[in-house]
């Protein structure tokens, strides 16, 4: 990036995790993913690998593997694992989690199940890496309430209501892949608003000192989604399975 261009969109380098999770909350489902002690934990979608790397700080005597397809976020994960002195105990890869199967006794994927294709196929090869006794930290998107059009319009383009699951008939998809629940949390709507605000922010700030940029009427349709569109309907629920 230069001073006459904006931050690329999606970085998240104002954010640590990249979920809309509060570190206390993470803390609280990484202690209970944890208490088996792992030795092995591999993270499918890692972004910027904060969530793997507080896992192995919480697990001394394990390894892990992050994987993840934008090679800007594996850079980042690798230069935190350095700084954290943590490099012998983790790999990054760049690419697709599908060519990067192993077992484990920690699984993550918190906003990722697409790493595997749709849903039904993530939590079945899921459960397949997972080794006896293991645990896995999964979380995503659904629906607090059924959208009305005028929110699905602005959405993604083409948004349906079939994009996105009830949390109940969430649950009755883990329960037929064979999971089982330890733990639920459900981010609250703080945390959805800083994980928003905190992809926004940067390029926002850019904005004050460059108020005619084209990119003001990306923001604007940014907000619009956002406000207009999901904010209402959309939850995030990570799930401590077994």
């Amino acid at each position: 990036m230069t001073d006459d261009q904006p931050p690329n969109a999606g970085a998240g380098s104002l954010l640590l995790l990249n979920s809309p999770l509060r570190q206390a909350s993470l803390d609280r489902l990484i202690a209970r993913a944890a208490e088996h002690q792992p030795t092995r934990i591999v993270d499918h979608g890692c972004g910027w690998g904060e969530v793997l790397l507080q896992a192995l700080a919480a697990c001394p005597g394990a390894t892990g593997l992050g994987i993840e397809v934008h090679d800007p976020d594996v850079q980042r994960a690798r230069a935190t694992a350095t700084e954290r002195g943590l490099t012998g105990r983790v790999r990054f890869e760049s690419g697709s989690s599908t060519d990067h199967r192993e077992p484990a006794d920690l699984l993550i994927s918190l906003g990722a199940f697409q790493a595997f294709g749709d849903l039904p196929t993530a939590v079945r090869e899921l459960r397949a890496d997972l080794l006896p006794g293991g645990r896995a930290l999964f979380g995503m998107e659904y629906w607090t309430s059924a959208p009305a059009p005028a929110e699905l319009a602005h959405m993604w383009p083409g948004a349906s209501e079939s994009d996105c699951l009830s949390l109940p008939d969430l649950v009755d998809q883990l329960h037929e892949a064979g999971w089982r629940i330890l733990d639920l949390h459900e981010s609250t709507r703080t945390e959805f608003d800083d994980f928003e605000l905190g992809h926004l922010r940067e390029r926002e700030q850019w904005l004050i000192d460059h108020p005619d940029h084209p990119v003001r009427a990306e923001l604007d349709s940014a907000w619009t989604a956002w406000l207009r569109g999901h904010r209402r309907t959309m939850g995030f629920v990570t799930f401590v399975l077994g």
